[in-house]
């Protein structure tokens, strides 16, 4: 399967579930929904986790590892992402981001686009580094403002 022909599938598998989430936040409303996804993406950090560990066996899981292991998973998903390695971090630049596009393809705003990724990516992505390394930290630490923009994740040590 071609990048491009994942990158449609994840898109269309996340407008999905944008169109479910907007129907869940009519019957509960956004806060306790947005509670709900978090708490779900925990559990997916968890079990991705516990699967890289049974893969890699014994490695030591520093940004060295880290950082091609999560451009990895974003390019698995149909994200184009380039890694960028600062003295003291590893930022992911996400140019095109089948999840984002396909939130707005169902018509989620910007504001509750930005609301699932940051409520779902630290929960997942954070658990899963946490566990991994408890001494770095993940943030999802610019979100696009603009379709054309770039989101940027980025993994760090935990500051003392």
């Amino acid at each position: 399967m071609s990048s491009e022909d994942v990158y449609k599938v994840a898109r269309n598998i996340f407008g999905r579930y944008g169109a479910f989430f907007k129907t869940v936040v009519k019957e509960i409303g956004v806060e306790k929904a947005l509670e709900l996804h978090a708490e779900a993406h925990r559990e997916l950090g968890v079990a991705t986790a516990e699967s890289i560990r049974e893969s890699m066996g014994n490695v030591e899981f520093d940004l060295e590892t880290l950082g091609p292991l999560l451009r990895d998973g974003n390019v698995s998903h149909g994200l184009l992402t380039e890694m960028v390695e600062t003295p003291t971090s590893i930022q992911l630049k996400n140019s095109r981001c089948p999840v984002y596009d396909g939130y707005r393809m169902v018509g989620l705003d910007n504001e509750t686009s930005e609301a699932l990724c940051q409520h779902g990516a630290i929960a997942k992505i954070g658990t899963t580094v946490n566990l991994l390394n408890p001494k770095l930290t993940y943030e999802l630490s610019h979100y696009r403002s603009k379709p054309d923009e770039s989101c940027v994740e980025e993994i760090k040590p935990l500051e003392d």
